[in-house]
């Protein structure tokens, strides 16, 4: 069974976890291929597709917002999933609530399960206009992302696409 994960990452922590959820699926039998959002041309071939984004003011990147519009019907049709990567310096980021947009599209695509995992702030990623804007909100750098629950889901996949229990 051939998955997708198709991620939209500004920084690179995002497509990180895309390719950890992409490590432990192929653990567990899937052909993953692992791609940034606007490399996507096509979702033939694919039974399982695992969307993700990096999430910024509020939103998941425009990359992403494009793909999951421009296939929502295709979408439908698959065993499809997604998360979002952004809370950062809080006590419990997988508790933040998914953007509105990410939550109106799992209401129009049918999706099966959305997550939401911290992220991450490097400050030698950012330019230097958003280590400012980071310094101003007062956000301390710093890896929030729970790789636990990023194995934990992705064997929750893997075992919904393949019908184990």
């Amino acid at each position: 069974m051939k998955a997708l994960i198709a991620v939209a990452s500004r920084h690179g922590s995002t497509i990180e976890l895309g390719r950890r959820l992409g490590a432990v699926l192929g653990e567990r039998g899937l052909d993953v291929r692992v791609s940034p959002a606007e490399k996507v041309e096509s979702l033939n071939g694919y039974s399982v597709v695992v969307l993700g984004s990096a999430v910024y003011a509020s939103k998941m990147l425009p990359t992403m917002t494009a793909l999951a519009y421009r296939w929502r019907d295709q979408l439908a049709r698959r065993a499809t999933y997604l998360f979002c990567s952004g809370p950062v310096d809080a006590p419990d980021p997988s508790a933040a609530p998914l953007p509105h947009d990410a939550r109106q599209l799992v209401r129009i695509s049918g999706i099966r399960d959305a997550r939401m995992f911290g992220g991450a702030v490097f400050f030698d990623r950012l330019r230097p206009t958003e280590r400012a804007s980071m310094r101003m909100w007062g956000t301390n750098p710093g890896d929030y992302r729970d790789w636990d629950r990023v194995v934990e889901w992705g064997e929750q996949i893997a075992d919904d696409v393949l019908g184990r229990v």
